[in-house]
């Protein structure tokens, strides 16, 4: 059983990597296995193709950032909420943003089930699509957004 100190611990860890962009923070706090799910293209890519997708967020959006609404413990994560803003090629954006974060036994991202609103970044849309991850191209088109 994780303690609720573990999962304040993991979720800061979570939330540092995620505002500085450290893909490698975040595998090293995650299950090798671990998944991430988007409600706005219901697709579930491992770590390496979320990875990738922040990188080239922290690539595309200047001044992008995640202001915190919330934080609350779940019995097996935790649940973070945040106001997900930057200035992207097409004009600055605002969207609301909750992952669901569900950890292993050990205390290790297992799963993150990502909620945001696809249409709030409408301006993402205006970034270069050859810039986008690959495996994100197809998700992004039909999304209407740029990632």
């Amino acid at each position: 059983m994780i303690d609720d100190a573990d999962k304040r611990r993991v979720a800061a860890a979570y939330a540092m990597a995620t505002r500085a962009g450290d893909v490698e923070a975040l595998a090293a706090i995650s299950e090798d296995d671990a998944v991430v799910w988007h409600n706005h293209d219901d697709v579930e890519v491992n770590l390496e193709r979320s990875a990738r997708t922040l990188r080239w967020l922290h690539r595309t959006v200047t001044d992008l950032a995640w202001n915190d609404v919330a934080l609350t413990l779940t019995a097996d994560g935790f649940v973070w909420r945040t106001l997900l803003t930057g200035t992207a090629p097409g004009g600055p954006f605002r969207a609301h943003s909750c992952a669901v974060v569900t950890l292993s036994e050990a205390g290790r991202v297992a799963r993150t089930d990502e909620y945001l609103d696809a249409a709030a970044l409408a301006p993402l849309a205006a970034a270069p699509t050859a810039s986008a991850p690959a495996t994100t191209q197809g998700a992004a088109d039909r999304a209407g957004v740029g990632r």
